[in-house]
């Protein structure tokens, strides 16, 4: 079990002058299948384990290695090296020590095993669903590109604390974006599905979803630069709630003084209509799992509550440093991740509405439909001002009812703008699961378009 090894390497830190220590490990398997035009042209399987260490010596002054092996000649160099490199820091001034220890409770249905065995004969049956089934669908269909890809992961956590976590999950996801062309022109769809029982996803689904689109996308028009009523598909939804948590309800963004809802908690901040609850524990949600990077056990934590902002979202550094206690909100600590301690609410799930993909075109006056994003960024972090780019099948709407495709287009908008001003809430039958957050699809009174594109 890696929570014994992760107690031997704190044991031996401390033995040789640690003033804290925590240990993370990380392994597992990680599988992918990928496909580009009509062909499997990769497939591999990678093993992977990694062990973090993170001590203090002197009370505050810090040092980390990280290294892929469990051997004890290794960790043994390990924790003399990260000695060393303590022992020549600075001092951390705002740290004061590792998450204290709270029970959590183990939490079913996030490993399945039959995600975990999942063989590469049968990921390649998948795919195979996929294509031909877009191939079936319309003779203007002419190929499917994309991947599948499962993990099997096992997670623990020490630290000097008594902090004693472990726990382990699946998860998979396959996409697809699927080309058609009738000779005068090209359309582009895509489709995706993710979560930790792969047994759940239907390819065939998933094929005919990016055919339809790809074919009914042939021909793409540029349409004025401006602004649109907008309804947003689900994973168009996840880029303003992927920034809503990092620009807004991060604690560290906050503290950090660059959070869009700086001195705004407890205020009407959003459109009354938007509820959402970061729910840690949701086995519905990709990132499910009993506690978070540093063992402290998740729960529910409600970020946004008819409109109003309620919550930040704490690891132990950043709740030490406001006095207050951790959310369960610290980012994986294994070594590699773009967000690694930074707290992020990442099992954001909005309450769903009542209304349909079809009321909500009936109700567009000078509208588009936006399928996703792609090449999104901040330009202004503290006004959660972002841009990007719109990408496949995409819609222009006129008086309820689309009346065609539309090219690739810029948008620049504030995300507190988009998400203050909604109009409809998807029902529950628009809901979909994505890596951060399980949403439906939303209607919203403006979104401002800056550039174009002939793509």
């Amino acid at each position: 079990m890696y929570i014994d090894i992760a107690k031997k390497t704190v044991d031996l830190a401390m033995k040789l002058g640690a003033s804290h220590a925590e240990a993370v490990i990380q392994g597992g398997t990680l599988q992918l299948t990928r496909y580009t035009q009509n062909e499997i042209h990769q497939n591999l399987a990678q093993k992977n384990i990694v062990l973090n260490l993170e001590l203090a010596v002197d009370g505050n002054k810090k040092g980390s290695v990280s290294i892929k092996s469990l051997d004890d000649d290794a960790i043994q160099k390990s924790v003399e090296t990260a000695l060393k490199i303590a022992k020549i820091s600075l001092p951390d001034t705002e740290f004061q020590h590792y998450a204290e220890p709270k029970q959590y409770r183990p939490l079913d249905g996030i490993y399945v095993k039959s995600t975990a065995e999942l063989s590469p004969q049968e990921k390649a049956e998948s795919v195979k669903i996929i294509i031909q089934t877009a191939l079936d669908y319309h003779k203007n269909v002419k190929w499917s590109v994309g991947a599948y890809s499962t993990e099997n992961i096992t997670y623990a956590v020490v630290n000097n604390l008594g902090v004693e976590a472990e726990t382990k999950w699946t998860r998979g996801s396959v996409d697809v974006i699927t080309k058609a062309d009738d000779g005068t022109g090209e359309g582009s769809g895509y489709a995706f599905k993710m979560g930790h029982d792969v047994s759940e996803f239907n390819f065939e689904e998933v094929g005919l979803a990016a055919a339809k689109d790809a074919v009914n996308a042939i021909n793409p028009e540029v349409i004025p630069l401006g602004d649109y009523e907008a309804i947003l598909a689900p994973e168009a939804v996840t880029t303003f709630t992927g920034f809503i948590g990092s620009l807004g309800f991060s604690a560290r963004a906050y503290q950090d003084g660059y959070s869009c809802i700086t001195d705004r908690i407890g205020s009407q901040v959003f459109d009354e209509k938007l509820t959402i609850v970061d729910e840690g524990r949701n086995p519905d949600t990709y990132n499910a799992l009993p506690f978070d990077g540093e063992g402290t056990p998740k729960r529910d934590l409600m970020l946004i509550n008819n409109g109003v902002a309620e919550n930040l979202c704490y690891d132990n550094y950043t709740a030490l440093k406001d006095g207050t206690e951790s959310t369960g909100h610290c980012m994986n600590k294994s070594r590699g991740g773009f967000y690694r301690g930074t707290p992020l609410p990442i099992n954001q799930v909005i309450e769903p509405g009542d209304a349909s993909l079809e009321d909500m075109i009936a109700d567009i006056k000078k509208g588009v439909y936006i399928t996703r994003f792609w090449y999104f960024r901040s330009i202004r972090r503290d006004k959660a001002m972002i841009t990007g780019l719109t990408r496949d099948a995409c819609w222009y709407i006129e008086n309820g009812e689309i009346v065609h495709p539309m090219k690739v287009m810029r948008f620049t908008d504030s995300v507190m703008d988009v998400m203050s001003n909604i109009d409809m809430i998807g029902n529950n039958d628009t809901v979909q699961a994505f890596q951060r957050a399980t949403i439906p699809i939303l209607k919203v009174a403006k979104l401002r378009f800056t550039g174009q594109s002939q793509f």
